[in-house]
């Protein structure tokens, strides 16, 4: 909701007036937080009321002409030069940027000669100061503008003002109008709420009034319709379009702009028909025919359902009610009477319809919110007074007002000492009258119970505790003293949650998370050349599935994630690392047949990814993917969760979907968590992939998770790294290579790092060569030359007699 600081002041008696900071201080304080503050002004300065006394032709060129504009009574004229075509006669008010004025698009004025003469500035058009898109001509103020001369533009153009943003909870439509703001910093200042002027004793004429017909008060509990004859439509004044400029509304005429003008400032919706587009004489409210044509006011036919609540003029729709009027009774320029509608319609009703036809609008975000019945003659005759003051037009006949059922808001008792049991403070009966009559609220009784009656535009409070919460919002929440909880025990630590371990550090490892559907193809469970007797190839049937691609669960991650390598591919994009964590389901036991599947369905986790193309580099592509890069990425989610220091084996296997030689199982504590490797040239086929994709797959449920992290002393005494290169046969595996060295239990050794794996020809058939990092420490001492050595001459003496190896 947008507030103008100026107009909220209007609707406030305060002794004194707040600034507009303090102003918005005051609001967030009482809950209504303001979300900006924008100072409507502050977009140019220099700019100054300025009185045209005289103009002439510029002697070199036709399209100039020599303004004398003086800045105050009797002073001296300035000559400017100016290329408008409206320049008005002497005595029109015109707006000069002076020498030294900053607009809108950064430039500050200097004098400038134009065609041999020099202009001590400018005078503005619209656009030059940011105020629309106009350029045909520069501002001329109305003759009955009263501004001085010499005064800031801001002044004539109502811009000397704060627009505060409010942001209205979802259940306060009552502060969706300047009034109930007004109502929310009368009350946390304590000032007094000043109505607008609804007097319509001088416009007033009497003659027989329209009649009203309310079908069904459940959907319209109140509608109000008067006639305003006599109008004229004309550009509205300059403060009414300048205010709703400023809240976001688009100025259209003077009969229209004072509909949206009341809207804004009481909250109230309303409409206006043009009168003599409408026969009938009675005005109806009554549900919409299925299937009903109607075209709405900006000119789209809309079909309508039962739902849809319309205002008819007799039997022809002529409105959607608080959604949007029609095309055929709109105010147009040659409209001379007018039919005032204000009402309240059911909430949920005027929802529904906006959504479905995606008309939302700012009457219908008022009544989706709630609209006090008891504001809609307030607001008519403030309208009714407004058009006939703004339009010149007469007020006829009586307000047809149909209210079939009154609401009368019901008392609510309150407990004193249940207010000072919610709100911890020492509140007591005064203090809580005081604060809810400022608010509007009825209060009697004394002692320990009163009664609290809210007034009718507070729909939202109907409980003591509601009350007791409004208590509070006046007296301060910085009255709450800040008291922590007693704990008996110290709280406990929440057991980390190992998928989001995993998926928060494949992610921070530069992986693509994919999540793809739990469900899947039926031959995607054979894809991947597992045995019959394996429960991945088992899969749980879908009774109802939306199609074939979903006819069964899946069984593994894996699948699914190569389908969407597939996809990137055919999409253009060759470079994909994709993880994915989520369930599987199993079948669970052998032969399991048939058997309901809420008895037999087992969801373990997996955390899988696939590999494809080029790792990404700083400059182009980096360089390709291997089986290496799954491995690591399978170790970096498996020590995400059981922590940096777990010993993880890797162990050559056979595996089906995998190319033989070319990955693994990974290993802890002798139990086999995960899988990684090249995926099989036969699997791949089966996917449409031609090009060498790796993979790994984890079981979640195997891999211990690690307690919370211990802080450890950072060493003070250096490390030492002795390397040792070993010509050995390629089937060794690096694993094997890194057990011999742990083995040794050297409590020296605290770390060891493989740096490379060689392979060439020149080395032999079936040999490689592997160059290892061992790290040494003490913790109480820098170790010598000699203790390392001794240490590393029995790790290589153990690497020799267990390994064919040789040391360079």
């Amino acid at each position: 909701m947008k507030v103008l600081y100026s107009w909220l002041l209007e609707l406030c008696d305060l002794d004194k007036l707040p600034t507009p900071q303090e102003a918005a201080a005051a609001l967030t304080r009482g809950g209504l937080e303001i979300e900006g503050m924008t100072d409507l002004g502050a977009g140019f300065s220099g700019v100054v009321v300025a009185q045209v006394v005289g103009k002439k032709p510029h002697p070199d060129s036709t399209k100039l002409t020599l303004v004398d504009v003086i800045t105050e009574r009797d002073g001296a004229a300035t000559q400017v030069v100016c290329g408008a075509n409206n320049v008005p006669a002497p005595g029109g008010k015109v707006l000069w940027a002076q020498v030294g004025a900053r607009l809108p698009n950064g430039m500050t004025l200097a004098p400038k000669p134009v065609k041999g003469i020099v202009s001590p500035g400018m005078l503005c058009s619209e656009d030059e100061l940011g105020l629309g898109s106009d350029h045909s001509g520069i501002v001329v103020l109305g003759e009955d503008d009263r501004t001085a001369l010499g005064a800031p533009a801001q002044k004539a153009l109502c811009l000397d003002d704060w627009l505060l943003e409010v942001n209205a909870p979802a259940n306060r439509g009552d502060v969706l109008g300047h009034l109930g703001v007004a109502r929310e910093l009368c009350a946390m200042l304590r000032g007094r709420l000043v109505p607008p002027d609804v007097d319509l004793s001088a416009f007033a004429a009497s003659s027989a009034s329209v009649r009203v017909a309310i079908a069904d008060p459940e959907t319209c509990p109140r509608y109000t319709a008067r006639v305003i004859e006599g109008v004229r439509v004309a550009p509205s004044p300059r403060r009414i379009a300048a205010r709703l400029q400023a809240v976001g509304v688009r100025p259209i005429s003077n009969l229209v702009d004072i509909t949206n003008y009341v809207m804004f400032e009481l909250g109230q919706p309303l409409h206006a028909f043009d009168a003599d587009t409408l026969k009938a004489g009675v005005v109806g409210v009554t549900p919409a025919g299925d299937g009903e044509p109607f075209t709405t006011l900006d000119n789209v036919a809309r079909t309508l359902v039962p739902g849809d609540l319309v205002i008819r003029d007799g039997d022809r729709a002529v409105a959607l009610a608080g959604v949007m009027g029609g095309l055929d009774t709109e105010v147009t320029a040659g409209t001379t009477r007018v039919l005032l509608e204000a009402a309240s319609f059911k909430a949920i009703a005027v929802r529904r319809t906006a959504r479905r036809l995606g008309l939302h609008s700012e009457a219908s975000h008022r009544f989706e919110r709630g609209v006090d019945p008891e504001l809609a003659a307030l607001a008519s005759a403030r309208a009714a007074r407004l058009m006939c003051t703004v339009a010149g037009g007469t007020a006829v006949g009586a307000l047809a007002d149909a209210y079939p059922r009154p609401r009368a808001p019901a008392a609510i008792s309150v407990r004193l000492p249940r207010v000072r049991m919610l709100t911890g403070v020492p509140l007591d009966a005064p203090a809580c009258r005081d604060a809810l009559e400022r608010l509007g609220f009825g209060v009697t009784g004394t002692g320990d119970v009163f009664e609290a009656t809210p007034p009718s535009a507070r729909q939202d409070v109907s409980r003591e505790v509601d009350v007791i919460e409004e208590v509070l919002r006046v007296v301060g929440y910085d009255q709450v003293t800040g008291t922590l909880p007693a704990l008996r025990t110290a709280p406990g630590v929440r057991p980390p949650d190992a998928a989001e371990l995993a998926r928060a550090a494949l992610a921070n490892a530069g992986a693509m998370e994919a999540i793809t559907f739990g469900f899947q193809a039926a031959d995607r469970c054979t894809a991947l050349g597992l045995p019959a007797t394996d429960r991945r190839t088992q899969p749980i049937a879908v009774r109802n599935p939306m199609s074939v691609d979903q006819a069964v669960m899946r069984t593994s991650l894996v699948p699914n994630l190569l389908a969407a390598v597939a996809r990137n591919h055919s999409h253009g994009r060759r470079d994909v690392a994709l993880f994915e964590v989520g369930s599987v389901f199993l079948r669970r036991g052998e032969g399991a047949g048939e058997r309901e599947l809420h008895e037999l369905a087992d969801e373990p986790t997996y955390v899988s990814g696939v590999l494809s193309g080029r790792r990404p580099g700083h400059i182009g592509h980096g360089a390709p993917y291997d089986v290496f890069d799954a491995k690591s990425l399978a170790l970096v989610a498996i020590r995400a969760v059981a922590g940096p220091s777990v010993a993880v084996r890797v162990r050559g296997a056979a595996l089906p979907f995998l190319h033989p030689g070319v990955g693994g199982e990974l290993l802890i504590d002798r139990e086999v968590v995960g899988v990684f490797g090249e995926v099989h040239m036969d699997v791949r086929a089966r996917f449409g992939l031609h090009v060498p994709v790796f993979a790994f797959d984890l079981d979640l449920a195997r891999i211990p998770v690690a307690s919370p992290a211990q802080m450890r002393p950072i060493p003070r005494h250096p490390a030492s790294a002795r390397d040792v290169s070993l010509l050995l046969a390629a089937a060794v595996p690096a694993a094997r290579v890194e057990e011999v060295i742990t083995n040794v239990a050297d409590p020296l050794v605290s770390r060891v790092q493989l740096l490379e794996d060689y392979r060439d020809a020149k080395l032999g058939d079936g040999m490689k060569s592997m160059l290892w990092s061992i790290e040494y420490r003490a913790a109480d001492r820098t170790l010598t030359d000699a203790e390392i050595d001794k240490a590393h001459e029995a790790i290589v003496g153990r690497l020799v007699e267990h390994l064919p190896a040789q040391r360079r």
